[in-house]
């Protein structure tokens, strides 16, 4: 870096510049002593591909369109372990698998990411853990009596009862008040506040006096997650889609400075159909 042998090369002047693909090309031209038309040379051949592409296995033997989709929307859809700080997190949407697996196969830059003695320019003796996504699954591409027709599954009960694909599925409800008077135009307006008020919209059973549900409580579909009325008692309150349901994991109440109070429900529901569409195109061994 410091003799300028190695440029780094940001997304604009890739536009401008002529990359060889290895060595090899630089010199394709010397016997005919004409000067050669690159101006940089990769450092390995497989960086030519971006980080997505570079994860995928035997992406060579593959076409380039699948290689892209894989790498624009597969692999972002793979589900592995959460956070580490998922006990203080409210993602709008998250998934979880139960039981991560290794990979049968890995690329090179898989190797140097997850290796357990490359400490990432540390000095000290921290070394990360490797953590991965999705499962092995053993996969037969038959004709099945017509079943799989159209990129339909065939899949075997047993594993989907011994955890197979299983996940947890969080979903995060936010809903706010002002904790302050509002005026509009000189004309008074009704406080809305956190609270808990029987409803057309839905049950609130599970709802304490503030509006908010106990933690571990079972919310079905149409029922109240969060509470809002307004001191006439005129309903406002937060209701399931007739879609949702599940446990409430976490509840938390907050403030900012902008005299504003934030309620924050995440529901958990443990799931088996989400990974479904990573095996899409191929069914599994034996019949339901």
């Amino acid at each position: 870096m410091d003799q300028n042998i190695i440029e780094l090369i940001g997304a604009e002047e890739e536009e401008d510049i002529r990359c060889a693909p290895g060595i090899r090309h630089l010199f394709t031209r010397e016997k005919e002593d004409v000067p050669s038309d690159y101006t940089h040379c990769e450092l390995d051949s497989s960086f030519l591909l971006g980080l997505s592409c570079s994860l995928i296995p035997f992406a060579n033997h593959n076409n380039a369109k699948r290689v892209l989709m894989q790498a624009e929307k597969l692999s972002q859809q793979a589900i592995g372990y959460s956070p580490l700080n998922s006990c203080s997190r409210f993602d709008s949407l998250s998934h979880q698998i139960f039981y991560p697996q290794r990979p049968l196969f890995k690329t090179v830059v898989a190797d140097c990411l997850g290796k357990a003695d490359y400490n990432f320019g540390r000095k000290d003796d921290f070394t990360p853990t490797e953590y991965f996504n999705g499962q092995n699954a053993i996969v037969s591409v038959n004709v099945h009596q017509g079943f799989n027709l159209e990129d339909s599954l065939v899949l075997n009960r047993a594993s989907l009862e011994r955890g197979m694909f299983r996940t947890l599925h969080f979903k995060s409800y936010k809903a706010n008040v002002e904790n302050k008077e509002i005026t509009r135009r000189l004309k008074y307006k009704e406080n809305l506040s956190f609270g808990k008020v029987q409803s057309k919209k839905g049950k609130v059973d599970s709802l304490d006096n503030e509006g908010l549900p106990y933690v571990g409580a079972s919310l079905q579909s149409g029922d109240i997650v969060i509470g809002k009325v307004t001191e006439s008692g005129e309903d406002f309150s937060v209701k399931l889609m007739h879609t949702e349901k599940g446990m409430v994991e976490k509840v938390v109440l907050s403030a900012n400075d902008d005299g504003m109070n934030f309620a924050t429900v995440t529901l958990r529901q443990v799931s088996n159909i989400t990974l479904c569409k990573i095996i899409l195109h191929c069914f599994f061994h034996g019949p339901c």
